[in-house]
Parts: C-alpha cells; structure tokens; sequence
C-alpha cells in the first residue's frame, strides 16, 4: 500500500479537536450605537463572554456599547477579549482568598466555622473589568517619559 493511503487512513481515525480550542473564528452581529456592525472573535472568546453575560444579566449589545464608550485605541475585538480577560481574572481574585490563615483552618475543621448567607445575586464585576481596562487603555495611549 503507497505510503499516502497509510497516512490518510491515519488521519481519518485522529480524534477531532474540539472546535472553541482550533481557533475557529466566530461572526456576530452587534449594535453599537445607531449603526449595525459585526464582530469576529474566536469561539472560546464568545463561550466567555456569553458566560460573563449570563452572569451580569447585560445584552450583547449593552457589553459591547460599554466597551465602545471606554476603548481608547484597540479595536472592538481586541477590547471585548481583554475585557472579558480582565473579567474572570477578577473573579478567580474574588473567589480565592489571598491568604491562608491556620486559625480558621482549624475553626472550619472543628465545625464552628460558618459560611455567611448566600447573597440573591452576584456581585457585578463587569464595571469594574471596565475600569480596569480604561486604565490599562490610559496607561497604553499616554506618551512614556524618556529618562
């Protein structure tokens, strides 16, 4: 058998990736403002932002007006990715404690230690993520002093 039909059969049994992790580019189309416009972003950029949007109980379209009203100088796309970067390393801040302390190691270990009461909702990060992305936006587009 030539050596081109070996390597075909073989790539034929290869497991396929899944697709959020080939890069595949993904359309949407938007609101910004009064004009219809349409963004590509990757397919595992889309599954966050939906998450972050289901979190938030924000649009597509409010994300990406907020987005538009900070961004200084990156484009629609570049600004939505780092966003929703800024986002969810927000959260995993929130969600893991800077620090271990022995004491309520051990409270928790004997069963006095409680956990507060769950809050109806969560708390909204995407302004903040907002924030910090005009920051760094700020930071980007101010001339740097040469020493």
């Amino acid at each position: 058998m030539p050596y081109s039909k070996i390597v075909s059969r073989a790539r034929r049994r290869e497991p396929q990736p899944n697709p959020a992790s080939t890069g595949r580019r993904l359309k949407r189309n938007v609101r910004i403002g009064d004009r219809r416009t349409t963004i590509v972003l990757e397919a595992y950029v889309w599954d966050s932002i939906d998450s972050m949007l289901l979190r938030e109980a924000v649009s597509l379209d409010e994300f990406c007006n907020r987005v538009e009203a900070t961004r200084l100088r990156s484009s629609m796309a570049s600004s939505a990715r780092l966003v929703v970067l800024i986002y969810f390393r927000l959260l995993g801040q929130i969600n893991s404690p800077p620090f271990v302390d022995s004491d309520l190691n051990r409270l928790q270990t004997e069963g006095l230690l409680r956990a507060p009461a769950l809050i109806d909702s969560p708390v909204p990060l995407l302004p903040l993520a907002l924030r910090r992305f005009a920051q760094d936006e700020a930071h980007v587009a101010s001339p740097c002093p040469h020493p």
